[in-house]
């Protein structure tokens, strides 16, 4: 009688150290899963609000804390060690598809943001000028970068933009400003096809990502 009085309290005493790891395990789950949830919905904030403004930024502060918070969540799920809501899982393989999404989800947010700036740019710059170009270089790409300058109602300005080709220091050119704006970037040369690689890339990653990493 002794024997199984003492095994008693072992048994009930185990039963509630498993129930309370599962519950912490449950915890952190949420809580991995909420700070997931807010990395897209603040990447999808920044990639829709204008570039570099207060609300974009926030979006990416946010998105960054939140990657934070969620990688601490993996390692205290590491740390409680086998996880009942994760039997068929592999913490590096879940990890590494959450990298995946959070990277594909930042890519996809940066292109949007990128398309609707140039666009913006491409809609206001309604008069043409006349500028001078000199500085003109070839890149890794074999795409040519010039510096540009124009002056509007006396005063001005310059900016770098893509060519055509490597115009000679002096070429005049005519480029399109914003005439509300005139010290905003010429618009050159605009094109939006790696915007758009862009968004189709982190589209794709972030379905991949999402629909594997919701398997495991």
């Amino acid at each position: 009688m002794t024997t199984i009085q003492d095994r008693r309290p072992s048994s009930h005493g185990r039963q509630a150290r498993d129930r309370a790891v599962s519950a912490a395990h449950l915890v952190v789950r949420v809580a991995g899963g909420l700070a997931t949830t807010t990395v897209i919905v603040a990447l999808a904030v920044a990639g829709f609000a204008g570039w570099g403004t207060p609300t974009a930024v926030a979006g990416w502060t946010v998105a960054g804390w939140a990657v934070g918070g969620a990688f601490l969540a993996e390692v205290l799920r590491a740390v409680l060690g086998r996880d009942p809501y994760r039997s068929r899982g592999d913490y590096v393989g879940v990890l590494a598809l959450t990298i995946l999404l959070w990277g594909c989800a930042a890519m996809l947010a940066f292109s949007l943001s990128y398309f609707f700036h140039a666009h913006a740019l491409d809609d206001h710059a309604t008069r043409r000028v006349s500028a001078t170009v000199t500085g003109c270089v070839e890149d890794a790409d074999d795409a040519n970068w010039c510096t540009y300058h124009w002056v509007a109602d006396g005063h001005a300005y310059s900016s770098r933009d893509g060519a055509a080709q490597k115009w000679p220091d002096g070429s005049r050119v005519t480029v399109r400003i914003d005439p509300a704006h005139p010290e905003r970037p010429a618009q050159v040369n605009r094109s939006y096809w790696i915007a758009w690689i862009g968004v189709v890339i982190g589209l794709v990653g972030v379905s991949f990502a999402a629909l594997m990493r919701w398997s495991l």
